[in-house]
């Protein structure tokens, strides 16, 4: 009777092999690859945030109609303070839906690294506000009677959306991190606009300046976003996907 009662247990391998294949199958992989993120995850519950910044990043269009010489003097102006439009608009309208709505605090207990997520939205943002102000930077050049080089036009334009980006990569761990470059752009556009020696400056940049700004802050941006995600637990919380 003593010999039927006898439950067999496994020996110490057995467990330790067990337990590894829990393991294994609940927590593999713990990092997934940012290559393997389909894009909608990226706007997975912000797409309507997405189309409204779409919708912002055209506005700067309507200036088409005004008169050719009018638009002339404002061109540069207007390129360097409309570019990053769009960039501004997904990222803040994002963080204040997820953090009105609590999405955020939901998704920082899953698997997904925040900081990936963070930076796969930023690299998206840029790709459309580049898609977006392209087409428009060219049909004010237009309507402006090419009042300056399309070069130049293109310099000052990208020169203004990768500074805008790198200073919002920057500052993304600060407490207000989202508003400092909104802030520092309503800044500087209220300068430009409303004090005439300071928006005389800007046409007597060279080409070249704004070239320079343009690769500076392209660089400082792909710099972050590469550390971003490869230290994806650096910062700390993450998200989840499936």
């Amino acid at each position: 009777m003593a010999d039927q009662d006898h439950i067999p247990m496994p020996s110490k391998a057995e467990r330790d092999a067990s337990i590894q294949a829990v393991l294994d199958q609940g927590l593999s992989p713990t990092r997934p690859s940012w290559r393997n993120i389909p894009l909608s995850v990226l706007v997975f519950g912000v797409e309507d945030c997405l189309f409204l910044a779409s919708l912002l990043g055209l506005l700067p269009a309507a200036a088409a109609f005004i008169p050719a010489e009018s638009l002339a003097d404002l061109l540069a102006k207007l390129l360097f303070l409309s570019s990053p439009l769009l960039y501004i608009a997904a990222c803040a309208l994002t963080s204040w839906k997820e953090s009105l709505s609590g999405t955020l605090d939901w998704k920082r207990t899953c698997r997904l690294p925040l900081q990936t997520l963070t930076a796969l939205r930023m690299l998206l943002f840029g790709g459309a506000s580049l898609l977006v102000c392209v087409p428009v930077n060219l049909l004010l050049w237009q309507a402006s009677g090419h009042a300056i080089p399309l070069s130049r036009a293109l310099a000052i334009s990208f020169s203004s959306l990768f500074l805008h980006a790198a200073l919002s990569l920057s500052c993304r761990r600060l407490r207000w991190g989202m508003a400092v470059p909104a802030a520092a752009w309503t800044l500087v556009g209220i300068a430009l606009l409303a004090f005439e020696p300071l928006g005389g400056l800007l046409p007597e940049v060279p080409t070249a300046v704004f070239c320079l700004m343009a690769g500076a802050g392209l660089s400082c941006c792909l710099t972050q976003e590469r550390a971003m995600l490869r230290a994806p637990h650096k910062g700390g919380p993450i998200y989840a996907f499936r």
